[in-house]
């Protein structure tokens, strides 16, 4: 599942303007007056932010929206992405680590928070055969390959999603199940769980997603 382009709300349009462009060192597109967004080139994928405002925000919602999503770095470029990032941003931690490990995944994620409060992660899946041979830059960031996607009903939406075209991955729970494959992933989880490397609670935003093959998902 390759992610051409996922769109993100928020109320801090001109800081996470300054944060990608600046603060990491992304391209970064001027923001544009009518649309209220701006696109940030994440590799292969563009990450749009858009201004969210009261026609968006009709639903209730008593939060500015903030989101879970995963930039995809060389499998073999994890140590110097870690030194990069801690760098540039402040490294999220569990209380005793700022990296984690997953056995199941076989891949290192690092985590940290932009200034709308997104949980950024950059994952490094070692099975996968993306290794680089250079020094690590921003430039290596190769898309956008996981997407957080809160519901009320986890395996609902997963079954939507399988409709869809696309299948279920690994191992899922009635609150965490992720759908599509090493290359992009839809991270399915229930409202109010808290999202890992951080104490935010998930919430239901809206966003969309368009997927190479599969089509275009305004969720």
């Amino acid at each position: 599942m390759i992610v051409d382009e996922v769109l993100f709300y928020t109320a801090r349009l001109e800081e996470l303007h300054h944060f990608y462009r600046s603060t990491l060192g992304m391209t970064v597109s001027a923001v544009d007056p009518v649309k209220q967004a701006f696109t940030v080139q994440a590799g292969e994928t563009k990450l749009i932010f858009k201004q969210w405002n009261a026609e968006v925000s009709q639903g209730g919602y008593d939060t500015e929206p903030f989101y879970h999503f995963a930039l995809m770095i060389p499998q073999n470029r994890f140590k110097e992405a870690k030194q990069w990032a801690a760098s540039r941003v402040t490294l999220s931690s569990d209380g005793k680590r700022d990296e984690a490990y997953s056995i199941n995944w076989d891949s290192h994620s690092l985590y940290f928070e932009d200034p709308a409060g997104n949980i950024v992660e950059l994952i490094a899946h070692h099975p996968l055969n993306n290794e680089q041979e250079h020094t690590f830059s921003v430039a290596d960031i190769l898309r956008v390959c996981e997407i957080g996607l809160v519901s009320e009903d986890v395996s609902a939406t997963v079954n939507e999603l399988q409709e869809a075209g696309l299948s279920r991955w690994g191992e899922g729970s009635d609150t965490f199940s992720p759908v599509g494959d090493r290359n992009g992933l839809f991270i399915v989880v229930k409202k109010e769980r808290v999202w890992f490397f951080s104490e935010q609670k998930a919430q239901i935003f809206p966003l969309e997603a368009a997927i190479r093959e599969v089509g275009r998902f305004q969720l």
